[in-house]
Order: structure tokens, then C-alpha cells, then sequence
């Protein structure tokens, strides 16, 4: 633990022994991202021989801001958080540190089928969140359309075999409604914050999927 100005930070370290480490992070992602209050402030992944995911989030309920990290080179996941209440921080990271531990176990009772869905819902909800980030910091029209084209993709697939599920059908909307704005181009004002606040409803859904495998 260490101060840093007049935030205090705490990591939790979590080992993992899966060969996919994208998993795990989007594990990760998930047991942060999926509480109340959370936004999404940076994210990066590298999957060329050796994976690196980072994601950067800031909690109002947790009144913290909280790191993921994976490298696969380490089999590590690192989550922490900077905070202005030592109790309340360390709580709020043993809680998601928990909730990753038991995910983790959890995915490896699945059977692949099961495998399968749950990764690509995990892959629609950090699609979801990145919508809202990219939105609030003006990206251009092309990349909010390839996010939300693939979390379409991939909430289709986790759906695979089950009765008509209203997420395909309003993403199938949206990408109609905004396909028209050129790329290079911010979205007009009140569809993007129209878009935030649908994509916000997206996570939700999204994240009952989930639940249903972890």
C-alpha cells in the first residue's frame, strides 16, 4: 500500500493458470465494470505472442479510480485502486478480487459450448462500455460504428439457439440510425448522447447473460 498525494493505493494480485489470458481479463473487466457507477477511462489490449490487457475505471460507489491488468508472460491479474478511504478501498478491492477468483473457476466447470457463449457476451459488454468512452471523449463516427457493429456480433453469437433476443434487433437499429454519418466525423450531439444512454441499457443486458455462467 502507498500514498500517492492524498490518494491511497492498494493492489490485489490474483494468479490464474488458464491458457486464455483474454478471458481472464475480460473477467476482470466484468467484475469492475459491472457494478453501478462505473465509467470506463482507458483501455488497451495486445494479443501478438504475449497478451497485455489494461483497463482504467473510475467508481462513484467505491469513490475510487481502479486499474485492471493481465499479462499473460506472468499468468497475473493486477487490480488497483487509488482511493481517498483505506477501509472502503480495501473492501471494494477484495470484493472484486473474490468475484474474479470464483468467475475464473466458475468458466473452467463450463463446457466449451457454454465457454464459448459466456466469451463472447464478455467481449459484447466491453464493447458496450467502450461505446460510452468513446462517446464522451468525441471519437469518430467509424469507431463508435465498429464497436457497436461488433458487440452486435458478438451478443448474437452468446445468444445462439435461444428465442429472438431484443439486443440484436435495436443494435440492428442503431447501426442503420448512425451508419450514415461519415466516419471521420464526431457524431451530431443529441444521437450520441441518445446512444450512451441505449448502450448503458446494452450493459445490463448484457450482463444478465453473463450471469447466467458466472
Amino acid at each position: 500500500m502507498e500514498e500517492i498525494g492524498d490518494k491511497t493505493e492498494i493492489s490485489k494480485t490474483i494468479s490464474y493458470d488458464i491458457p486464455d489470458s483474454a478471458v481472464v481479463f475480460r473477467i476482470a473487466w466484468y467484475a469492475v465494470a459491472s457494478k453501478p457507477g462505473v465509467l470506463l477511462n482507458e483501455y488497451s489490449e495486445a494479443e501478438s505472442q504475449i497478451y497485455k490487457g489494461k483497463a482504467i475505471f473510475s467508481s462513484k460507489d467505491a469513490n475510487a479510480n481502479v486499474r485492471v491488468w493481465v499479462e499473460e508472460a506472468q499468468r497475473l491479474v493486477e487490480i488497483t485502486g487509488w482511493g481517498d478511504e483505506q477501509a472502503q478501498l480495501e473492501n471494494y478491492l477484495n470484493e472484486v478480487a473474490q468475484s474474479v477468483e470464483d468467475s475464473v473457476k466458475k468458466y473452467q466447470s463450463l463446457s466449451d459450448e457454454d465457454k464459448g457463449k459466456l466469451r463472447r457476451a464478455l467481449v459484447a459488454k466491453t464493447c458496450w462500455d467502450k461505446i460510452v468512452f468513446e462517446i464522451l471523449n468525441k471519437a469518430p463516427a467509424g469507431v463508435v460504428y465498429f464497436q457497436l457493429a461488433h458487440g452486435r456480433e458478438m451478443i448474437i453469437k452468446a445468444t445462439e439457439g435461444e428465442d429472438i433476443h431484443a439486443l440484436p434487433l435495436t443494435t440492428s437499429g442503431w447501426l442503420s440510425k448512425i451508419e450514415g454519418v461519415p466516419r471521420n466525423e464526431v457524431l451530431p450531439s443529441n444521437i450520441a448522447m441518445e446512444l450512451a444512454k441505449k448502450s448503458v441499457e446494452w450493459k445490463k443486458e448484457t450482463q444478465d447473460i453473463i450471469a447466467r455462467y458466472i
